[in-house]
């Protein structure tokens, strides 16, 4: 896991005033803390790690100089400029589920043997630290057409103790023939290809 810094903040500085002296406000709250904490993290520090993470992901939280296991649980931006404001944590326990975010990430859509469409791109789900995961791969190329993949074909949601609570019918890959593609999945794909600009501008 990535680690990325943190200072307790003097909450006589307003957020405002932190930002000007390129800090970002943060959050850190668990239930083995004894109340949540108010953090400052440098603004480039974060911006860099925010682009590399997202929210649901397991990290490392050097607070102070302490390591905490926390997952990212929102990161706030400014929706003007799309600059980074606010972060918050979750400290993870042992033994306790928390509510997680995977990302499902295609790999050599380049090689792909139809179009691609799927209707959702992220899945939600409840975990023990142990089992949480940022990403969730699936290579496009070794599937032909005709294959669809709902959240339930997924090997992470059928974990045993893992509980998914996105629809397990949801499609989180459709491989569609070129010259059979209808209407409804050329809509689809669209849709896709929006989000991920929209991402990538993000």
């Amino acid at each position: 896991m990535e680690t990325l810094k943190a200072q307790t903040r003097d909450l006589k500085n307003k957020a405002r005033k932190l930002r000007r002296e390129g800090f970002i406000t943060a959050t850190l709250s668990g239930h083995e803390l004894e109340h949540s904490l108010s953090l400052q993290i440098n603004a480039n520090e974060a911006a860099i790690f925010a682009a590399r993470h997202h929210v649901g992901s397991k990290i490392t939280l050097n607070v102070d100089g302490k390591d905490h296991t926390v997952m990212i649980k929102s990161m706030d931006k400014d929706y003007m400029n799309s600059r980074l404001l606010d972060m918050t944590f979750q400290q993870l326990v042992a033994g306790e589920k928390v509510k997680g975010v995977a990302e499902i990430v295609l790999l050599h859509e380049d090689k792909a043997q139809g179009y691609i469409t799927r209707d959702i791109s992220t899945i939600e789900y409840k975990a023990y630290p142990k089992d949480i995961v940022d990403t969730i791969e699936l290579d496009v190329s070794e599937y032909p057409v005709g294959t669809e993949l709902t959240v339930a074909d997924l090997a992470f949601a059928k974990k045993k103790d893992v509980d998914v609570t996105s629809p397990a019918t949801s499609s989180v890959l459709h491989v569609a023939a070129h010259a059979k593609m209808d209407a409804a999945s050329e809509a689809l794909l669209e849709a896709d290809e929006e989000a991920a600009a929209a991402k990538v501008s993000a």
